[in-house]
């Protein structure tokens, strides 16, 4: 499917966006973790950010596999890896214009023009500009990762988000002698499933969208709508009319609303899809559920 993408061919190749180099190693970092090979998986997904900052979108996911794979300590370990990588890339531009530089990197002033937005045209301009909308889909954003972290991602630990927490506020290792065990869990399908969902909650409620953001919506649709359990008729017309809209030039009421809907539909199918992982019915052991999900 992905190969007769009118709009990807147009962003690879003819336009040539960085958006192209930043998933680039975005997909190389997944695969990286996938091998568990967390230090160069790191290393590649912040060199993925110093090209660009949408990458961000997936850090919270990147964020919980790396606890659950290598506890507090090795993500700390990892994340300050990540930091390093982001001050080696910046370090020149830092020493000529350090304030310049810090302003444009985090423009959170950033005024975003209507006319160019791919998802959100059809609430129209007034509503696009207000605060409100903005604060709406901020709150919508960390609610929806807080309600998949809390009830999808750290169910490998069998633990709840409470539980947790107060671990850790008490200075204790959340996972204890229980961090190997659940450090296999972290499957490649995991990995995998986890960093494009948060990438797709992110899109969903990302105030402004343009024609380049398809190169992280369309590589990752086809595996999402396929993990969500879709019948594959469905996944063939999900994956056909969102081609369409992100294809339309200026975006309109109808395509924005499209982009938009079939974005909510893949973040609602993989919450239902993915109901199940790590879940066993009463009577069967915890382990048991983790074995036969690894296998």
């Amino acid at each position: 499917m992905l190969i007769l993408s009118k709009r990807l061919h147009s962003i690879f190749v003819l336009r040539l966006f960085n958006d192209a180099f930043a998933v680039f190693f975005q997909w190389l970092a997944i695969y990286l973790y996938q091998r568990r090979l967390w230090t160069f998986g790191s290393i590649a997904y912040s060199l993925g950010v110093g090209v660009k900052m949408s990458l961000l979108l997936g850090l919270p996911a990147v964020g919980v596999m790396l606890f659950l794979a290598r506890g507090v300590n090795g993500a700390l370990s990892n994340a300050s890896m990540m930091a390093q990588v982001q001050v080696a890339l910046a370090i020149r531009f830092l020493q000529g214009n350090f304030k310049g530089y810090l302003s444009r990197a985090f423009e959170l002033s950033r005024q975003f023009l209507f006319r160019w937005t791919v998802n959100w045209r059809f609430i129209g301009e007034e509503m696009f500009l207000s605060k409100p909308f903005s604060v709406a889909l901020l709150a919508g954003h960390l609610s929806v990762l807080i309600l998949f972290v809390g009830r999808r991602w750290l169910r490998p630990t069998e633990m709840r988000l409470g539980q947790l927490m107060d671990n850790i506020l008490r200075f204790k290792e959340p996972l204890g002698k229980l961090q190997h065990a659940i450090s296999v869990r972290v499957s490649p399908n995991f990995i995998l499933t986890t960093i494009l969902t948060a990438n797709a909650i992110g899109m969903l409620f990302a105030r402004s969208l343009h024609y380049q953001f398809y190169t992280y919506i369309a590589l990752a649709t086809p595996f999402l709508l396929w993990r969500a359990g879709l019948h594959p008729i469905l996944q063939y017309v999900l994956w056909a009319i969102q081609e369409w809209a992100w294809n339309i030039y200026p975006s309109t009421n109808t395509s924005s609303s499209v982009v938009v809907g079939v974005l909510l539909i893949q973040v609602v199918s993989i919450w239902w899809g993915t109901r199940r992982d790590f879940w066993e019915p009463k009577g069967h052991g915890c382990a048991t559920s983790a074995t036969k999900k690894i296998s």
